[in-house]
């Protein structure tokens, strides 16, 4: 699990391998509370979150 900077600042990363794919999980812990904000594939995976934090945020 590592956290990240810049963009991503209080972010964790955490990998993992599913049927010989390997996987990211974004998340952040809060209060208690694990708030997940996605998962997927390692390919654009970053591009694919900034993205994301940009239309909730």
């Amino acid at each position: 699990e590592k956290a990240k900077k810049g963009e991503l600042e209080g972010l964790k990363m955490h990998k993992g391998k599913l049927q010989r794919k390997k996987y990211l999980i974004a998340k952040k812990e809060k209060s208690n509370n694990i708030i997940f904000y996605m998962i997927g594939t390692h390919e654009n995976f970053y591009r694919e979150l900034k993205k994301y934090l940009r239309e909730v945020e």
